[in-house]
């Protein structure tokens, strides 16, 4: 599944990128381990308002992630940051996430002291903060995007591909909002914990990788 551009036959990037891109933005944005956070944060609310905090939570996080696809890389350069050096710190910022995953701690790099969830309805709006950031998109997505993106930044195509695998997570991710509690109550907590470590241990493979092609891009390794 993973890839060093350059080193493998073009057909094998072609039949593998796709894949490679969907699992990693879908295994970071992990919607199925905040499941529970889905519940907390979007309890006490009527029905109507539960679906307007969850539109809005994922047209912010599309948003936010196609500013990043477009002009990542122009962030980069401005900040004379190369590919390799933000493919190896993008990749250990993943493994850490991964390890969160695999220890089924709570995440780190996604939560932080994120406000009163017990405030009144009408004084509270969870959609941008914490729902769209930083929980569907965090700094972990943010990274792996701007590194899919900088790779890709002379392939039109690619960037294409990029930007719609990531609104396809967002919506997927939706849905499980939508679906949070009858999700939770069919696979109960301990499935939810088995998915996630899995998904931790792959995302952590795909980390390992990341970090490998940023040092071959850096020429410390060939």
């Amino acid at each position: 599944m993973f890839f060093n551009p350059g080193t493998v036959p073009r057909s094998y990037m072609d039949v593998y990128y796709i894949p490679t891109v969907f699992f990693t933005l879908f295994f970071v944005v992990d919607p199925l381990g905040l499941i529970p956070v889905f519940l907390v944060y979007l309890a006490g609310y009527r029905d109507h308002k539960r679906k307007r905090i969850i539109i809005r939570s994922i047209v912010i996080s599309i948003a936010v992630s196609v500013f990043f696809i477009l002009l990542g890389r122009y962030l980069l350069g401005f900040l004379g940051i190369s590919t390799g050096s933000f493919l190896v710190a993008g990749g250990i910022l993943l493994f850490i996430i991964s390890m969160e995953m695999l220890l089924g701690q709570p995440s780190r790099v996604k939560m932080r002291d994120i406000g009163d969830h017990n405030q009144p309805e009408e004084e509270r709006d969870v959609s941008v903060f914490p729902l769209a950031i930083p929980m569907l998109c965090g700094p972990g997505n943010i990274a792996a995007l701007v590194m899919f993106s900088t790779q890709a930044s002379d392939d039109p195509l690619k960037l294409l591909v990029i930007t719609g695998l990531s609104i396809a997570v967002f919506l997927l991710a939706m849905v499980v909002m939508f679906l949070s509690a009858y999700i939770s109550n069919a696979l109960g907590s301990t499935g939810i914990s088995i998915f996630q470590k899995l998904m931790g241990l792959i995302l952590s493979a795909m980390s390992v990788q990341f970090i490998r092609n940023g040092l071959f891009e850096l020429g410390i390794i060939r």
